[in-house]
């Protein structure tokens, strides 16, 4: 056998002994998201599920859904303020959503708010 040999073997080796490891760890804490902030995968329990609604007008429209049950295609963010932020400079949730055009955080971001967690004090997005 080639030194390249074994090594892809080793590499392959690698690779499944950690997918079989997060297979195992996601099996036994829950389905697992991934932030469309800051990308890292968590316990859907952890985090918010988004979606996108029409309001009166028929224009998209960005909310919560608390209970995770609304119909449609949901983007997954951690209730962070900073994964929210990340979402937003990435315009992350159109993409994932797969809507066109900007969309309003504004409700997510009260959402946020109401339930405790600020704005961290720092340089503001735009600089």
């Amino acid at each position: 056998m080639t030194r390249r040999g074994r090594l892809s073997e080793a590499g392959l080796d690698a690779r499944l002994s950690s997918s079989s490891n997060q297979r195992s760890a996601t099996s036994s804490g829950g389905p697992v998201r991934t932030c469309v902030g800051c990308r890292s995968a968590d316990l859907r329990s952890v985090l918010l599920r988004t979606v996108v609604q029409t309001d009166g007008a028929g224009r998209p429209v960005l909310v919560v859904d608390v209970d995770r049950r609304l119909p449609g295609r949901g983007a997954w963010l951690h209730p962070d303020p900073r994964c929210l932020e990340l979402a937003e400079r990435r315009r992350a949730f159109p993409r994932a959503l797969r809507t066109a055009g900007p969309l309003d955080v504004q409700p997510v971001q009260a959402h946020l708010e109401a339930a405790g967690h600020h704005q961290l004090p720092g340089p503001s997005p735009e600089a």
